[in-house]
């Protein structure tokens, strides 16, 4: 056996014993606060460093709690106001357009301008689209791991006003959703990224840098903030919470409470923590920095 081979079965035994016994536990105790406390240290542990798989999985109606609280907060915005989107890591699209739809239904008087920006130019192309096959991935041909599909079968029905079935079965987005929308390939780590894009009163960064070294992650991270301007949002999930806290923390963003905990918790592929990377840390009101590590969306403070 080499050693590469040894660490890793030395690092993966213990990881899987505790995995049974904590599988064995009733949801009761898992949700007392000692065991909180050990499972972000089984994560510290055992889960943080291990293999972290990019991938451009997405769906439509991800979050939906999310979408509802950011429509309650553009009602602060003026009729006839132009409300500028940014999707960083938009993948096929399916966040970005499920974004409009919310929105742009709960204020018809407003103008959207959304720009969903990707690494992968053929995710890109996939995006822009906008068409999905129900049970199979848009993503083909992309940078990384093809990912969940964006709709399944089940979902159409609930989907209608946001897809419409073409021949064939496929799905096409609906032309009021895909107006005024543009989609770039780019990099979003790169030095001068947020002055090619500019400033933005909302700006989601999902599921993106989660995958992401610590370092690259913050660099990302920095360079999505600057994409806020004074007074708009940033929506930023599945990111390393100790890092996405520190780098807040330090920062001109508040964290967005309403409804705060139905948002931590609605998205269904977040289960398995504290043994997978992008599993969902429970919410924990002991913990001295709850309001930033378990928020989604931040507001950026005037100045």
């Amino acid at each position: 056996m080499s050693a590469i081979n040894f660490t890793d079965v030395v690092f993966q035994a213990p990881r899987r014993v505790f995995s049974s016994i904590w599988d064995g536990l009733r949801g009761a105790i898992t949700q007392t606060r000692l065991m909180h406390r050990v499972g972000k240290l089984i994560y510290r542990k055992f889960t943080r460093h291990t293999v972290r798989i990019q991938s451009h999985d997405t769906q439509f109606m991800r979050n939906p709690p999310l979408l509802d609280v950011l429509a309650r907060l553009l009602f602060a915005y003026q009729i006839g106001s132009t409300v500028k989107l940014a999707s960083i890591g938009c993948s096929t699209g399916a966040e970005l357009y499920s974004a409009l739809y919310v929105l742009r239904r709960a204020r018809p008087d407003l103008r959207f301008l959304a720009t969903g920006v990707d690494i992968s130019s053929e995710v890109v192309k996939a995006a822009e689209r906008g068409v999905y096959c129900p049970g199979q991935s848009a993503a083909i041909d992309g940078l990384y791991l093809e990912g969940r599909p964006e709709v399944f079968w089940e979902d159409i029905n609930a989907l209608q006003e946001v897809l419409e079935v073409q021949q064939g079965g496929t799905l096409r987005v609906r032309d009021w959703l895909r107006r005024d929308t543009t989609w770039l390939t780019a990099d979003a780590t790169e030095t001068g990224f947020p002055d090619t894009l500019g400033l933005h009163n909302i700006v989601f960064a999902n599921n993106v840098m989660g995958p992401m070294d610590d370092s690259l992650a913050e660099v990302c991270l920095r360079n999505v903030m600057n994409l806020v301007e004074p007074g708009g949002y940033l929506v930023v999930d599945d990111i390393d919470l100790e890092l996405k806290t520190r780098v807040l923390a330090a920062a001109d963003f508040k964290p967005i409470l309403l409804s705060q905990e139905d948002v931590w918790m609605a998205d269904g592929s977040k289960e398995g923590w504290p043994w997978v990377r992008w599993g969902r840390e429970p919410l924990d009101l002991t913990e001295p920095t709850w309001e930033l590590r378990y928020s989604i969306i931040f507001q950026r403070t005037r100045v």
